[in-house]
């Protein structure tokens, strides 16, 4: 039988193209062997694998005693290809019996066209089974008395439809008012006090006079049943969407108990409408992205003079172990055991797998509170049966063995309300337990993860921290960086993948990239130096060493001559279309028009930003491979500096490190150079004391009315750069357009101290004439030519990144709208949480509303601020693991000539103060000619360069944001040195040397 696939180790999914193993042959009789061979073939590799069963830890299951299959699960360690690993191993094997085992047809609710009409309905009629006219409780109710059940009765009694609700709002357009006017209010289309609407509507639906077709309905019904009322009736809410698999909304509406006259009974329905617009009732609706405006229905049921009731759970509530029923009990009715007023008994059942129960355990409640029923309805009266369990051993397996029965016709475990009368069971409800799927934090942290298979698993968070310095959203998960991985795969491996992330690897929703099937998925027998000119560009300093090359030959093997030849030229055909690779970035860009994305119905928009994440795809692409051109160059200039030897120097860095200084047209430097020449507007004009002293939220207004030629610089700025800010990658966060005050700080800071002078650009000539490294006058030549070429690629690279970013606001702005509408629609409770929704779970939520995913993303919301402050180490082997912050080893100097070092990317020898900063939060600490030391640097940095002196950072390359405009501002700096923000301390004076890359005290 030839199915299946194989997962190589080089992630890549395979189909199982022939297998040499005849099921029939493997294991017969049950007789399970303790060695198979076999040979799994997959496109043109073949697999070799030698399995070793441990039979003695062999389990076994069965669908059913008689009919069905019986499974053995045999435990194995397997050698496949001489690489050695575990495995499990499955046998069926057919049972005894001649015919399938045919499970009991399931209870599922009435689907009819058109709807019942009926203002009232009988419980045990058919068109009590349709959900859409009795909400929730009735419709469970009518389906459990559909059972006919010789073991146990559901009292009589019928339902009040959502026809009758509705017809009442018909008769009454104050009540129209008054409900429209609270879903006004919650979505924001007027302002109001929510609560006072309610208890006005609430009021208004009691004191409302019953239309009276639904009046005569209700008591020509209740003239069916035995006039005696001795007993009373139970008057219980019954809305649209309650009781259901995904939502109990239990206690959100009201149930009145031992009414005892046809009043009573009207005055109840009536109040039981109204409960449907009580403050909390409109909250829970609300917070759950329900519509406000919901439809009810009544049930009227007859009253059990309980001697006993409670609730049963077919498994285990708290632990969720489908093994445990519990029974929860107290004498008289059950509502003070719902309600959890009393102290009930407690009994523990054990289930099998085939129904059998048996007792557990049993815990004595105190049972302080006992309600019964009496002539004058229902009373509270204390326990007068001290220290007496409230149940029978024979009751309570009854009560497992009806659970068992409830759960197989449902479907699913139920949540069970029951009464016990003259040792009668009756049941009073039966819901989904929905607890049971909620998930833990731990399930929240992982859900988006990569999977890590194997310890020699290499991941790092080298240059994608540049971008997206924090944990990410699952909105921004799912939809942009779902199309970072794909540009990567394409890139990478040249084909797709779109069930796998091996492009950018997610990890408690940090993002990471995959250093043996990306960066170094080409592999040497020893270290190569081209390979650690590869780890200058992403990492600042090289990481490979034979430790991770001997990972590399394990799972990608020593790649052939062929495959180097054939990403040579790859490579080469992207040089030559490095500038209409950037074309083809603008035009993509430009295909998304901005008003149409964010125009029209709420399904609109979302199919339009889905249009739009296809062109942040394209653009995508397109920047992976400027950045691959941007890279090449890199290692092809060093390689040539190099000379043939085998080893890096300081000079060589020095000199790579002057020639990128030369790169010209860099965007991420102009914005610096943009917001310098505002707050030189505003110094000219003698304002820059008053403006300094100004909150950001009033500076914006400020400038325009007293220096308008600063403002009208800050809006062409705006105009141009507007679409960028710190964390660019992540749609949650504002850009500078949406949000100009994120500026002022930033303006401030330049307008109260003095400005560094841009260092003016060596010529090509004086670069190559200063050189160090170079021996031979071929060698100088040959930079000379390399040196325009590279200026031309990191200027495209940062081009195609500027477009990368705009698409990506594009497609902020586009969510943003989005969740403007559903707020308005009354699809989410708040804007925020749309970034918290998968972009599929979007797509759900805007079809049909889920309450279960309104409710998992207000989870997430609420975990986000931990995942955004997680950090990880650089490189990391196997399981990824956080860093804690309290564990980080701070070290201490004692010695002036200790020092960090890291790798030079910038030359020149500085002395002054350090700043240490970790999040742009703490930038009041920067003066004027410090040399700031932080963990890494994007966009959001760029305007307070002209303060600094110098720039020392833990993560970064060569290509990385830091390194760029370092360069363009001549500042000495160095990247890549760890733990840099540990070692000192704002205030130390510390000397930074960018000719051979360190810093220390002094």
């Amino acid at each position: 039988m030839n199915y299946g696939n194989v997962y190589t180790s080089d992630c890549k999914l395979l189909t199982l193209r022939d297998i040499d193993i005849q099921l029939i042959d493997a294991a017969p009789q049950k007789v399970i062997p303790e060695m198979m061979t076999v040979h799994v073939k997959v496109e043109n590799k073949v697999f070799k694998c030698v399995v070793h069963l441990k039979r003695n830890r062999t389990t076994i299951g069965a669908i059913d005693r008689k009919y069905g299959y019986e499974i053995f699960n045999v435990p194995a360690e397997c050698d496949v290809n001489c690489f050695q690993g575990n495995a499990v191993v499955e046998f069926w094997y057919t049972r005894e019996g001649s015919s399938l085992y045919i499970p009991r047809r399931r209870l599922h609710e009435e689907t009819v066209s058109p709807l019942p009409s009926d203002l009232v309905v009988d419980i045990r009629s058919n068109s009590a089974k349709v959900l859409q006219i009795t909400g929730g409780k009735g419709n469970s109710l009518a389906l459990l008395a559909s059972l006919n059940s010789a073991t146990f009765s559901v009292p009589e009694g019928f339902i009040v439809t959502v026809n009758s609700y509705r017809k009442q709002l018909s008769s009454h357009i104050e009540l129209q008012k008054a409900i429209s006017l609270i879903d006004d209010i919650c979505c924001g289309r007027v302002k109001g006090d929510l609560d006072y609407a309610c208890r006005e509507t609430v009021e208004l639906f009691k004191s409302s006079n019953m239309s009276g077709e639904v009046e005569e309905a209700v008591k020509s019904q209740l003239r069916k049943y035995d006039s005696d009322m001795k007993c009373g009736w139970a008057v219980r809410s019954s809305a649209i969407g309650e009781d259901s698999d995904e939502l109990s909304a239990a206690g959100q509406n009201d149930t009145f108990l031992g009414c005892q006259s046809i009043e009573k009974i009207l005055d109840s329905i009536l109040a039981c409408w109204g409960s449907l617009y009580t403050y909390q009732s409109v909250k829970y609706r609300w917070q759950h992205g329900l519509p406000i405006l919901s439809d009810m229905a009544v049930v009227i049921q007859r009253m059990v003079p309980a001697d006993c009731a409670g609730v049963l759970f077919t498994c285990h509530p708290t632990t969720c172990n489908p093994l445990e029923m519990v029974v929860t009990s107290n004498f008289g009715l059950g509502e003070t055991v719902v309600s959890g007023e009393s102290d009930p008994d407690t009994f523990i059942l054990k289930k099998t797998w085939d129904g059998k129960i048996s007792a557990s355990s049993t815990s004595s409640g105190l049972k302080n509170k006992v309600m019964k029923m009496s002539s004058d309805g229902v009373i509270e009266v204390s326990n007068i049966k001290d220290g007496q369990l409230s149940l029978s051993d024979k009751q309570v397996l009854l009560l497992g063995k009806v659970g068992i029965d409830l759960e197989e016709v449902f479907g699913n475990p139920r949540d069970i309300e029951w009464a016990f009368h003259e040792d009668k069971l009756h049941i009073l409800q039966s819901r989904p337990i929905t607890t049971l799927n909620t998930w833990s934090d731990y399930e929240f942290d992982h859900e988006t993860d990569s999977p890590i298979l194997t310890d020699h698993s290499v991941l790092t968070i080298a240059n994608v921290k540049e971008v997206i310095p924090n944990g990410m959203t699952v909105l921004t998960e799912t939809s942009v960086m779902k199309c970072v991985d794909s540009s990567i795969q394409r890139v990478a491996h040249q084909s797709y993948d779109p069930c796998s992330t091996t492009g950018i690897r997610p990890f408690i929703h940090h993002a990471m990239m995959d250093v043996v099937t990306t960066m170094h998925k080409n592999v040497a027998k020893d270290v190569q130096v081209s390979s650690l000119i590869l780890d200058l560009a992403i990492f600042g300093h090289p990481v490979l060493d034979n430790k991770l090359n001997d990972i590399l030959i394990q799972r990608n093997g020593i790649t052939p001559p062929t495959i180097k030849l054939k990403e040579f030229l790859r490579a080469m055909k992207a040089v030559f279309q490095n500038k209409q690779t950037l074309k083809e970035s603008v035009d993509a860009c430009n295909r998304i028009n901005l008003e149409e994305l964010t125009k029209g119905s709420i399904s609109t928009i979302y199919r339009k930003i889905a249009e739009a994440l296809n062109e942040l795809e394209i653009v995508a692409m397109c920047h992976s491979r400027t950045t691959t051109v941007s890279v090449f160059y890199q290692v092809v200039v060093i390689n040539t500096l190099l000379e043939g030897q085998s080893q890096l120097s300081m000079d060589h860095y020095a000199d790579f490190a002057s020639i990128l200084s030369s790169c010209e047209d860099v965007v991420s430097a102009e914005i610096p150079s943009y917001l310098k020449e505002i707050s030189r507007t505003v110094q000219e004009h003698g304002l820059a004391e008053e403006f300094c002293r100004l909150q950001p939220d009033k500076s914006i207004e400020w400038l325009e009315e007293k220096c308008p030629e600063a403002y009208k610089q800050l809006i062409n700025f705006l105009k141009k750069h507007g679409h960028r800010n710190l964390g660019e990658f992540e749609v949650i966060e504002k850009s500078w357009a949406e949000d100009p005050t994120q500026l002022i700080p930033m303006l401030q800071a330049n307008a109260r101290n003095d400005k560094r002078a841009q260092n003016a650009k060596m010529t090509v000539d004086e670069i190559v004439r200063n050189l160090k490294s170079p021996k031979s006058r071929i060698t100088r030549y040959i930079v000379r030519y390399l040196i325009n070429k590279i200026r031309v690629a990191v200027g495209v690279r940062e081009q195609s990144k500027a477009e990368f970013i705009r698409t990506i606001n594009k497609i902020r702005l586009g969510y943003r709208a989005l969740a403007e509408q559903m707020v308005h629609h009354g699809i989410l409770p708040s804007a925020d949480l749309i970034y918290h929704l998968t972009f599929y779970e979007l797509g759900e939520i805007i079809n049909e509303r889920n309450p279960v995913l309104i409710a998992r993303a207000v989870r997430r919301q609420k975990l986000y601020p931990k995942w955004k402050h997680l950090r990880f180490p650089e490189l990391i082997y196997g399981l990824p693991v956080p860093e804690d912050a309290d564990d980080r080893k701070i070290a201490v100097f004692t010695d002036s000539d200790q020092v960090c070092k890291g790798t030079p990317v910038c030359t020149g020898i500085v002395r002054g103060r350090a700043c240490v900063i970790n999040s742009l939060d703490e930038i009041g600490q920067l003066q004027t000619g410090d040399i700031l030391i932080t963990y890494s640097t994007d966009i959001g940095w760029s305007p307070y360069f002209p303060m600094l002196s110098g720039l020392v950072t833990e993560l970064g390359g060569l290509v990385s944001h830091g390194a760029v405009v370092a360069r363009e501002y001549g500042l000495p700096c160095i990247v890549g040195v760890k733990d840099a923000t540990c070692c000192f301390k704002t205030g130390d004076f510390v000397i930074l040397n960018g000719h051979i890359g360190q810093i220390g005290k002094g």
